[in-house]
């Protein structure tokens, strides 16, 4: 088969996250996409890897998850080790192997080192942290967009169908 008639694989801020998770199972286990930071961690993997580490959630989060904010949303990372550079290897990677591979977070499942790296990655950021009814997050994402492309429902007038709105959100004559 040539590689033209492959049907192209397209994902969407919809695409169901089973479909997205077999797209991006194509991980190859050596941990290079770990070696310059640990992955987004969302409140659903918070329980499930403090479990398998033996330790609260509250212990999980002070020393393994760094808070961020994102598109105006709250957050959690895994820490880096630290280096003498701006970034470090994740804290759970040992040698090239993850060490709690099994129980890894959502971010890290889907695979954004895959072939579908960059769609995975923003339908990653389209569901959990670009919020459409948070204006200050659609215009954090109006100026993420002016640089990169997006996946099918990830432009603004896909997530801010209202014309209006999107414009007086944009213009910030709504901040709120």
């Amino acid at each position: 088969m040539e590689k033209e008639d492959i049907p192209m694989i397209y994902i969407t801020a919809k695409t169901d996250l089973k479909k997205v998770l077999e797209l991006g199972y194509e991980c190859k286990i050596d941990g290079k996409c770990c070696e310059f930071g640990g992955g987004f961690v969302i409140k659903d993997d918070i329980p499930r890897i403090s479990k398998y580490l033996g330790i609260t959630e509250n212990q999980f989060k002070a020393k393994y998850l760094d808070p961020i904010i994102r598109f105006n949303t709250f957050g959690f990372k895994l820490k880096s080790r630290k280096t003498n550079k701006q970034y470090g290897p994740c804290v759970f990677l040992d040698g090239n192997k993850c060490t709690i591979h099994r129980v890894k977070p959502l971010h890290c499942k889907v695979g954004t080192c895959s072939e579908h790296g960059e769609a995975i990655s923003h339908w990653f950021t389209l569901n959990y942290y670009v919020n459409p009814n948070d204006p200050e997050s659609i215009r954090q994402w109006a100026v993420f967009l002016i640089n990169h492309e997006t996946i099918p429902g990830g432009e603004l007038e896909a997530l801010v169908p209202d014309k209006k709105r999107l414009q007086d959100i944009l213009s910030y004559r709504i901040l709120k």
